[in-house]
């Protein structure tokens, strides 16, 4: 099993799966265009500190824990999709039952109407976040990292680096 400690911290002049990896996110959230190839150079590096100075994190352009978290959980929330009022589907339900491994409220049953709204609203105004009741990249960012909060930071880690899988 690979470790927290043995991948991390990646910083410039690092070569790994795990560079590629980080690349990957970056790439997921617009802030590196260039070439995915492992190795963590200048473009890399300037990417990490855009990521890192937009998350409140140190921005020292070196990913450790908190930076390799936060990556996965902002590419994750990146690639969802926006629902709102109306909406239907697995999508729909996907989120219902997000949302219910924290809040546990919702009907799961794919359909976006107005309780699901109610809750997302509710959601929102306790995370301090717009409350518009649509469920856009923020809401899901902030709902998976309440779901994700008490999973150790080493097994989060590990998800991140291991191939899935195997």
């Amino acid at each position: 099993m690979t470790t927290a400690t043995s991948i991390l911290p990646l910083k410039e002049g690092s070569v790994s799966e795990g560079v590629s990896i980080i690349q990957g996110f970056l790439t997921t959230l617009k802030l590196y265009s260039a070439k995915i190839d492992g190795s963590f150079g200048a473009k890399t590096k300037e990417a990490v500190i855009k990521f890192q100075g937009a998350n409140g994190l140190t921005k020292d352009g070196i990913v450790g824990n908190n930076t390799a978290i936060a990556l996965d959980n902002e590419s994750w929330a990146a690639q969802q999709p926006v629902l709102k009022e109306g909406a239907k589907g697995a999508d729909v339900e996907a989120f219902q039952g997000l949302y219910n491994s924290y809040f546990g409220t919702l009907a799961v049953d794919g359909i976006f109407g107005a309780k699901t709204k109610a809750e997302v609203i509710k959601f929102q105004k306790s995370r301090n976040l717009t409350a518009d009741g649509i469920v856009g990249a923020k809401t899901w960012s902030s709902l998976r990292s309440l779901t994700t909060h008490d999973i150790p930071t080493e097994d989060r880690i590990s998800f991140i680096f291991e191939p899935q899988g195997c």
